[in-house]
């Protein structure tokens, strides 16, 4: 039996070749770009140490963008910091109050433990300064999905942030991004809603589906624990992770006014799935057009190799939800770009 072969035409060559172009291109971004989308993550190089004291503040006070950044305020009478190990203790939800004023809780920025220093030469390091982390008073959006545009190096495609907050005080917050086709970004966040705003209690990074990376916020225990590091971070009022900040600070600009004009600063601490913690101080940077619409423009700068550059576009007419955002690692890479392009699609 002899075989014949089937000689392709000009055509079906082109349209053959365009096939396994596509087909390469899918490999490529499944094994290649895809881990660089999913764990754009602040994961420290050593466990977070956290020590937390009360302090009392006055209400945000505006002040020029030309300005010193302004000093910390110091607890009266001072306490001793104390230092929240592994059996943090839970910290007491505030009341829900009118007031925009914060009652606010000092963080002292995360530091690496150095096990191998003697005891003597750990209490000689000088310790770091205090920030503020304010618990603010909120006010949420009604549920809604906002598809963006989704830019990261050469790559983009589109990602739709879905916000569904129930009548029993729950939500879930999903980030889905997409690139070819294929799933890149799958951020979720489920929690409830309390007087600090968005409280998450899971923070997934989803491949193909299934959790692989995640933060559980145990509320009766006052801790955050990984699916990954074994280390804790304590849980604080008003702690966010990498995906519930974007609800949350349109949430506390909707419902303070003060917070809305130029030098004005918003302090959140964000929790990422692989272990990560920081304080994000956003500042007011003031008016900035996006498309036609006076956006408020916010930024967040940190030192911390780990951390990431944030700026954010606020429109006041959709509550302050962002119409832009550019998440900048500090440590290298292309930037992750979101910019709004409808409201009220699905994705599907």
């Amino acid at each position: 039996m002899r075989l014949s072969t089937v000689a392709l035409s000009p055509r079906q060559r082109r349209f053959a070749g365009l096939a396994i172009a596509v087909l390469a291109v899918h490999v490529l971004l499944l094994f290649v770009v895809l881990p660089t989308w999913v764990d754009t993550d602040d994961a420290p190089a050593a466990p977070p140490v956290l020590q937390v004291r009360t302090v009392r503040a006055a209400a945000p006070t505006p002040v020029p963008l030309d300005a010193p950044p302004p000093a910390t305020q110091a607890a009266a009478p001072a306490r001793p910091a104390r230092r929240i190990g592994p059996a943090a203790a839970a910290v007491a939800t505030p009341p829900m109050t009118s007031s925009p004023a914060p009652t606010p809780v000092a963080v002292i920025a995360p530091t690496a433990p150095v096990e191998s220093e003697p005891a003597a030469a750990e209490a000689a390091r000088p310790a770091p300064a205090a920030a503020e982390l304010p618990v603010y008073a909120t006010r949420l959006p009604a549920a809604g999905v906002w598809r963006y545009a989704l830019q990261r190096g050469l790559a983009s495609g589109e990602a739709w942030l879905t916000w569904q907050p129930t009548e029993q005080g729950r939500y879930t917050l999903r980030l889905e991004g997409r690139v070819a086709g294929l799933t890149m970004l799958d951020w979720v966040s489920q929690g409830a809603i309390d007087s600090a705003g968005i409280a998450p209690e899971r923070f997934a990074i989803r491949r193909r589906g299934r959790d692989t990376q995640a933060a559980n916020f145990q509320r009766e225990a006052g801790k955050i624990t990984f699916s990954g590091p074994t280390h804790e971070v304590p849980l604080l009022p008003g702690v966010q992770d990498r995906v519930s900040w974007m609800v949350q600070l349109a949430a506390v600009m909707e419902a303070s006014p003060a917070l809305r004009v130029p030098g004005a600063q918003v302090t959140l601490l964000v929790i990422g799935a692989r272990g990560g913690a920081a304080l994000w101080r956003f500042v007011v940077a003031g008016a900035d057009p996006v498309g036609g619409t006076a956006a408020v423009r916010l930024v967040h700068d940190s030192e911390r190799v780990h951390d990431t550059r944030v700026e954010v576009w606020l429109d006041p007419a959709r509550g302050h939800l962002p119409l832009r955002a550019v998440l900048t690692p500090r440590e290298g890479g292309a930037p992750l770009e979101l910019n709004l392009q409808h409201e009220g699609s699905t994705g599907s």
